[in-house]
């Protein structure tokens, strides 16, 4: 373990750092959803211990990966899919739905998802726009 563990309002703060956005109601919606959805660095490392005794390390890092990148790119997802759920991955929308259920079922159908080796998809809801 890193001897360097950041605070959840530090990996807030890095996170708010790579925004280009000025509307201010797009920056609190992303504010509020990254103060509930952020995981603390304890949290993290039993995640982290669970999947990594289960052998699902490659699942870990995937999914570690797509919410970073989910997180830098939130102002832009706000602004195109609010409210609804995307499957996320490598920094863009690969499909979105009202109904995560229904999202999950094509993705998990789609050619991309079933022909590669790792068994992991990322989906999360965009914070909704008020």
């Amino acid at each position: 373990m890193s001897e360097l563990k950041m605070t959840t309002q530090q990996q807030l703060e890095a996170i708010e750092a790579q925004w280009d956005e000025d509307d201010p109601r797009i920056l609190e919606a992303a504010r509020e959803f990254l103060k509930d959805d952020l995981s603390t660095e304890e949290e993290k490392e039993k995640i982290r211990t669970v999947q990594f005794q289960r052998g699902r390390e490659k699942e870990y890092i995937y999914e570690e990966r797509q919410s970073e990148l989910f997180y830098q790119h939130l102002p832009n997802l706000i602004k195109k899919y609010s409210g609804l759920y995307v499957w996320f991955e490598d920094g863009e929308v690969k499909d979105y739905d009202q109904d995560e259920v229904i999202l999950c079922g094509r993705v998990i159908r789609n050619d991309l998802v079933r022909n590669r080796e790792l068994n992991a998809i990322y989906v999360n809801k965009v914070p909704e726009l008020n």
